[in-house]
């Protein structure tokens, strides 16, 4: 062969073998909470917010249930921003198949409770509606959620229908549904209770509970236990990434995943390192 094709194969093979293990990266976009809801939150809040802003629900759902709270995902609604986190806290609004006289006694003590919910809501809220799966008529829609936004709520979660989902998509927050329903909700349903433990999906929500949701469905976390939650899936996730990227490096998965004493060890030198 001549010697002057000699430098071209080696750049061919040079290329070839490059090509076979290409260098591959994993960009995270780290989401975050809305300024309009973080600027108005008290400064325990956003601490908390910020920690949930960055937690993966897979590891904050291993925490909620090693506490004892099995039945913690709703993952049969749809969020209208598949790539946009929701964070907040629960404000409840439960509904039932309408009937006149009792829908006659309610009404004329109070206010329909999506107007209510709206009015109350405070900075971080999610306004959660259960509906029962009726997707015949909505709950609410763009006007009166857009008071909710208006005082800082940041999402919405409904076990049923709303009205007006294209203006709904152009508000700053998140919304899960069943579908979307241009019907009011006369003459199908009534508001009934509020603030009071409501079913979703199959799933429990008090009044005050912490709500992560992301496009696979929506944890449900019990007030009492996020902060120690969180902060133990915050780093089960730094371990998680840590082991990713070993792999990435070309390092075997059955040296690497799950963690053994000597990848948990070369973690704490890591983060050592980070410090």
């Amino acid at each position: 062969m001549p010697a002057k094709y000699c430098p071209l194969i080696v750049l061919i093979f040079a290329g070839f073998a490059s090509a076979q293990t290409p260098k591959l990266e994993i960009n995270d976009a780290v989401p975050e909470v809305p300024k309009y809801v973080m600027e108005r939150l008290n400064t325990k809040d956003r601490v908390l917010f910020e920690k949930l802003a960055r937690v993966s629900i897979e590891a904050l759902w291993s925490e909620v249930v090693a506490t004892g709270f099995q039945q913690c995902f709703i993952n049969e609604l749809d969020p209208i921003h598949p790539d946009r986190r929701m964070i907040g806290r629960a404000r409840t609004i439960r509904y039932l198949p309408n009937r006149p006289d009792l829908r006659e006694e309610i009404y004329s003590k109070q206010k329909q409770l999506n107007y209510q919910s709206a009015e109350e809501a405070q900075p971080g809220d999610v306004l959660v509606f259960e509906a029962g799966g009726e997707i015949r008529s909505s709950v609410s829609g763009d006007v009166v959620t857009t008071k909710a936004v208006y005082n800082g709520a940041s999402g919405v979660v409904v076990d049923g229908a709303m009205r007006d989902v294209p203006e709904l998509s152009r508000l700053p927050m998140q919304a899960y549904m069943r579908r979307g329903q241009p019907q009011t909700v006369s003459p199908i349903m009534m508001s009934v209770d509020y603030q009071v433990p409501v079913r979703i999906a199959g799933v429990t929500v008090r009044p005050g509970d912490i709500l992560l949701g992301d496009r696979h469905g929506v944890l449900v976390i019990p007030a009492g236990i996020v902060d120690k939650a969180v902060d133990k899936a915050l780093e089960k996730d730094g371990l998680e990434n840590f082991q990713r990227s070993l792999i990435l490096q070309g390092e075997s998965l059955y040296d690497v995943y799950p963690a053994n004493d000597k990848v948990r060890q070369r973690y704490e030198e890591y983060k050592k390192k980070r410090r």
